[in-house]
């Protein structure tokens, strides 16, 4: 019997100073943490790609309506959301792009209002190019449904998870002959 105790101490001894295994569940503990903000930083760091893109998309179209060329043209609104999305389909789906677009008579009294309740939908967006020499404010928004998971409760989303991104211009119209 004491053969028995000591062999089962000598063993255990033994076994408590082997540390080939460590490294493997050191790892196990700390590779869901890693993964998850590589993915984060990934998704994150895709999201800003879109807002850039989106933010110079607006520019780009927004020149035909300071311009006047869309207000000559029967579908103002279709002729922009092709303008819009013509290379913005290739960072994100237009099906999820809202558009707004406002008129005013001076800089001084713009109104941002909402144009996309919580829901991630349009409520009261208008599509007005305006005239010659008024102000206009381009505003667009997209719904990014957001991939890595707990990534949307650590961002401001909405209940199915998505991420509302923004992108706009303002400024005034040319001086160019309306049409009537």
């Amino acid at each position: 019997m004491h053969r028995l105790i000591k062999a089962i101490a000598h063993s255990t001894r033994r076994i408590r100073r082997r540390d080939d295994g460590v490294t493997a569940v050191e790892f196990a503990m700390v590779a869901p943490v890693f993964l998850f903000l590589i993915f984060a930083i990934l998704e994150t760091s895709l999201m800003f790609v879109v807002a850039t893109v989106m933010q110079g998309e607006v520019a780009i179209a927004s020149r035909v309506i300071r311009t006047g060329q869309l207000q000559e043209g029967d579908d103002a609104l279709g002729t922009f959301t092709e303008l819009l999305c013509g290379n913005l389909d290739n960072v994100l789906s237009c099906e999820n792009v809202i558009i707004d677009v406002r008129t005013f008579d001076d800089f001084g009294e713009m109104e941002f209002d909402q144009f996309v309740d919580e829901d991630g939908s349009a409520s009261g967006n208008e599509f007005d190019p305006g005239g010659a020499d008024k102000i206009v404010l381009v505003r667009i928004a997209y719904l990014y449904n957001t991939v890595t998971p707990l990534l949307d409760q650590l961002l401001t989303t909405d209940a199915s998870g998505n991420v509302m991104l923004f992108a706009g211009t303002a400024f005034k119209n040319e001086p160019f002959k309306s049409t009537p």
